[in-house]
């Protein structure tokens, strides 16, 4: 096995950080009562989004483990197989990106159950019956918020061609080309197979 390119010769473009990332506009809706979820749905539709419905938790969870999940969560906090609480844990234990916004529908209005919704990793909640108009506003808060995290991850991915690329012909740099040395020469030796390396001068 041989590397040809070990400068890893690209056309690296450098994200503007300053331009605003679209995201899709999918919103997953976990709900088992059929009206609610129907209400929802309608709305949320109206409203412009794509809504991904499932009708218990585990299906919620099965879907959100997906690469093209949705980057927004309806949870209902009463749902057969996995609660909206159970759900929440699960998708924070998970350290990857991208964040999912997560909203919780709960009947409770207890300050300590709103307290354990919040502390298992919902983002903002709602209680029944809910208010149409105030989770079309909380949904644009929490639009605002994934829009600036993807930015974030914009400026930060420019930055790391900045700091590993040429800026005027887009080729990897000593530092580049020398980690990714470092990263073969240790994956040749775990794996047992040959190495090869060529140095081309322009």
């Amino acid at each position: 096995m041989s590397i040809n390119h070990v400068g890893l010769v690209s056309k690296a473009i450098v994200r503007d950080p300053t331009r605003k990332v679209k995201e899709h506009l999918r919103v997953l809706v976990a709900e088992d009562d059929r009206v609610s979820r129907a209400i929802l749905k309608l709305n949320l539709e109206k409203w412009g989004y794509e809504v991904v419905v499932c009708t218990d938790g585990l299906q919620a969870w099965s879907e959100l483990q997906k690469p093209d999940a949705p980057r927004m969560a309806i949870l209902d906090w009463m749902m057969p197989g996995m609660d909206g609480i159970q759900v929440c844990q699960a998708v924070r234990e998970r350290s990857e990106q991208p964040y999912v916004y997560i909203l919780l529908l709960t009947a409770k209005s207890l300050k300590e159950d709103l307290l354990a919704g919040l502390n298992a990793g919902a983002d903002d909640y709602l209680t029944k019956p809910m208010d149409p108009q105030e989770l079309e506003l909380r949904l644009r808060a929490g639009r605002r918020i994934l829009d600036l995290q993807s930015e974030l991850i914009a400026a930060r991915e420019g930055l790391h061609i900045q700091a590993t690329h040429d800026s005027l012909t887009g080729v990897a740099n000593r530092r580049a080309v020398l980690e990714t040395l470092e990263s073969e020469v240790v994956r040749a030796v775990r794996q047992h197979v040959p190495l090869g390396v060529i140095l081309a001068d322009p």
